[in-house]
């Protein structure tokens, strides 16, 4: 009855295990985990991961750092990793239309204020290419919005997006309710546990739009633990708590809406 839809299962802290998370999370009643890319490197690997898994499906997308990765000033880059390795990222969103048949949505993708905060024109760029892209295969869009969450869903309504999950939301409860008004999906983690801010959007946004994620290996119900998909029955647990249902209640209303938004 559960459902993640969105996943990095190709995040290097699963290396080796991505198979054994994928029994997991079926065996913890899973029908769905949505296995996300972010750039060229695991949006292979998310297709070959998915092949071997009829229950993990793929997303790919352009996560809004890595789009940027050849305009970064990597002699100022002051964040504790790396800075992304540059590719052709029009290369890359031709591959992703080239293979939208064997989606069940386009994403990660959006914009980022937190972590580059000098390249929204290009950000917005990529964003509003996945968008079409998304558009022209009749597919869902997964939105990665950090401290830009208006101008996302400015951009989605401009654009005439009418399928999308904003994932992991950060913004305050009166624009998630915009959000959900718009016609789209919000998806909460399993930190809602812990997290207040997840348990007032759990309480205060409409049924139909809730959704659940795990944002995998992030955003888990015990803090520096490894989170993964399993996860996903205590993060049920929790917004059901919150609103005041049955768990199973609230697991049968997710599952409804995946059904809505994503065709399965």
């Amino acid at each position: 009855m559960y459902v993640d839809v969105h996943a990095h299962l190709i995040h290097p802290s699963f290396a080796g295990e991505e198979d054994a998370v994928a029994a997991r999370a079926a065996a913890a009643g899973l029908d769905f985990v949505i296995v996300n890319g972010l750039e060229p490197r695991s949006n292979r690997a998310v297709l070959e991961l998915c092949d071997r898994h009829p229950h993990l499906l793929p997303a790919l997308g352009v996560y809004p750092v890595d789009a940027v990765a050849s305009k970064i000033d990597r002699a100022a880059w002051t964040h504790p990793f790396d800075p992304p390795a540059p590719f052709d990222v029009d290369a890359e969103i031709d591959y992703i239309d080239s293979v939208a048949d064997r989606l069940v949505a386009v994403g990660e993708c959006g914009l980022d204020q937190y972590w580059v905060t000098d390249q929204a024109e290009e950000q917005e760029r990529v964003l509003r290419r996945l968008c079409e892209v998304a558009m022209r295969h009749d597919l869902p869009v997964i939105l990665h919005t950090r401290k830009a969450e208006r101008r996302t869903l400015e951009i989605v309504r401009e654009l005439g997006v009418d399928k999308a999950d904003f994932h992991c939301f950060g913004g305050k409860l009166a624009l998630a309710r915009e959000v959900a008004e718009a016609g789209y999906y919000l998806s909460i983690p399993p930190v809602v546990v812990r997290a207040e801010a997840f348990q007032r959007y759990a309480l205060h946004l409409p049924l139909e739009r809730l959704l659940t994620e795990t944002d995998s290996p992030y955003m888990g119900p015990v803090r520096d633990a490894r989170n993964e998909p399993a996860n996903v029955p205590l993060g049920v647990a929790a917004m059901a708590e919150a609103r005041g249902i049955g768990a199973d209640a609230m697991a049968e209303a997710i599952r409804d809406n995946f059904r809505r938004l994503f065709g399965r």
